[in-house]
């Protein structure tokens, strides 16, 4: 195909197929594009006759599809031309594929953004699973240290208060813990564990799997998600400096 940038010529020759990219493309598509076929055809890198002129084929779509004014008249031309030949009823092609539109390529800030916040993610990730960890490990102590013991929940002065018996027979009085991790009931009873050291330190005696397990989730979440992130900014940096 011989080189044509005269506006009289834009209705039969396609500069999209010559550069290789879709009539969507975006501006940065349409500068690679331009670039890798320049580097193939150019004068320079070979003595082919044909890729000389193929070298100034894709020099004139450049020139065309590299200025949005210049692109926006060009594919005018082309709609009316395919609007002019095509049969009566039908949906113009550039039409259907500019509706659908086209993915972007990403920039470096993107890709940058994307890795960092993956990265960040991933820490919070871990940090969420150190604080489960702990919490857990934490009230495993706790209870491990404190004897179990039922109370029965009396009201004094219209407050809340629970009253026990110790292993050694000792009657014990206390405001009624508050509950934390699985509910323990409303009854008249509760179930509660107390310091032996000091009784009057009690706490309810109620699981925490509950809040462990979405603890746990939250952790699991950042910590796919962070690395995912981070592999996906990675390689979009890599090829957008790439190109």
């Amino acid at each position: 195909m011989a080189s044509a940038t005269r506006v009289r010529d834009w209705a039969t020759v396609d500069y999209y197929a010559l550069l290789g990219v879709e009539p969507t493309a975006d501006a940065d598509a349409v500068t690679r594009a331009f670039r890798e076929q320049a580097k193939r055809s150019h004068p320079d890198a070979t003595d082919d006759a044909a890729a000389a002129e193929r070298f100034n084929d894709v020099t004139a779509a450049y020139a065309v599809l590299g200025d949005d004014r210049t692109r926006r008249d060009y594919d005018r031309v082309r709609a009316e031309q395919r609007a002019r030949t095509m049969p009566s009823g039908a949906a113009p092609e550039v039409t259907r594929v500019a509706a659908a539109g086209a993915p972007k390529s990403w920039s470096v800030r993107r890709a940058w953004t994307v890795l960092l916040a993956g990265v960040l993610v991933t820490f919070l990730g871990i940090g969420a699973a150190w604080l489960t960890w702990s919490m857990h490990a934490h009230d495993a102590r706790r209870r491990a240290r404190f004897t179990p013991v039922t109370a029965s929940r009396v009201d004094v002065n219209g407050a809340a208060f629970v009253t026990f018996a110790t292993n050694t027979g000792r009657r014990i009085q206390v405001r009624e813990p508050q509950q934390h991790g699985d509910p323990n009931g409303l009854g008249p009873t509760v179930k509660i564990r107390y310091d032996p050291a000091d009784p009057q330190q009690v706490m309810v005696d109620s699981g925490t799997a509950g809040r462990d397990i979405t603890f746990s989730i939250v952790a699991l979440k950042f910590l796919i998600g962070g690395p995912v992130f981070t592999v996906l900014g990675w390689r979009r940096r890599r090829v957008s400096v790439a190109t």
